[in-house]
């Protein structure tokens, strides 16, 4: 009869290395599968301008929708000194949700170097961001929707279309909807102020006492139409924001 110690075989040449780095594989996917957002582990005041870069661009309460041209140099030949496609990208974030509006503050605290001003001048700088850092109502999910693009022309135009609309004119194409609830209508529309290449939609929570968002809605969608500049896009964008990704505290902000 065999020893104890000889009833398994050893853990050594090609198959223990094989083994030791499949072990190694499973840590670092269990890694990545329960890995935080700096936002659910740092306090505001300690994220990088990086970190509010991110939030506000590309984050559970903000995203970014790009409408690509044609590089005209690719066009039959053609020679152009132009040797980047025209684009135009929209980046929409929910400024109704706390996150986005701490993010935003934190910038502006970078900007200004508040961690290194006396007390005094922290006082008056948290003085003047209170009423932002507090939000809107309670009653109103606010989106800011800012654009940027590459052609000046097409940035003229730009402008000129967003500082013209009104909620009149939006109303009927602006829409907020949960998952599996009806569209809400655009309540107000807070155009272009001057070259600053953002606006604002704002939407009622809440509509006949039934808020826009369910409990078992798994997504927040904007749907708004754009104008057709350049022959660039198809006129209708659609964002639509994960509420799984959305929670603070255990409840979605929005």
């Amino acid at each position: 009869m065999k020893s104890p110690e000889n009833r398994y075989p050893s853990l050594t040449g090609t198959a223990g290395r094989t083994l030791c780095l499949s072990i190694a594989v499973l840590l670092l996917a269990g890694v990545a599968v329960y890995a935080k957002d700096f936002w659910e582990t740092k306090p505001p005041d300690e994220w990088s301008q990086r970190d509010c870069a991110k939030l506000l661009t590309n984050s559970p309460w903000a995203k970014e929708m790009s409408l690509v041209g044609v590089n005209r140099s690719q066009l039959g030949g053609a020679a152009s000194s132009d040797s980047q496609a025209p684009y135009i990208k929209y980046t929409i974030r929910l400024n109704s949700a706390e996150p986005v509006r701490q993010a935003v503050v934190r910038q502006i605290k970078i900007l200004n170097k508040y961690d290194s001003l006396p007390t005094e001048k922290k006082q008056e700088f948290d003085r003047s961001t209170q009423a932002f850092l507090d939000g809107p109502s309670s009653e109103y999910v606010v989106a800011t929707v800012s654009f940027e693009t590459n052609n000046r022309d097409h940035l003229r135009d730009l402008l000129r279309h967003w500082q013209t609309q009104t909620t009149d004119l939006l109303q009927n194409s602006v829409y907020l909807s949960g998952s599996k609830g009806d569209k809400v209508r655009l309540a107000q529309f807070v155009p272009v102020q001057g070259a600053n290449q953002e606006f604002q939609f704002v939407f009622p929570r809440s509509v006949d006492g039934k808020e826009v968002l369910q409990p078992d809605d798994k997504a927040l969608r904007l749907e708004f139409d754009y104008p057709q500049i350049g022959g660039l896009g198809s006129g209708k964008g659609f964002i639509e924001f994960k509420t799984d990704k959305m929670k603070v505290n255990n409840e979605v902000a929005y």
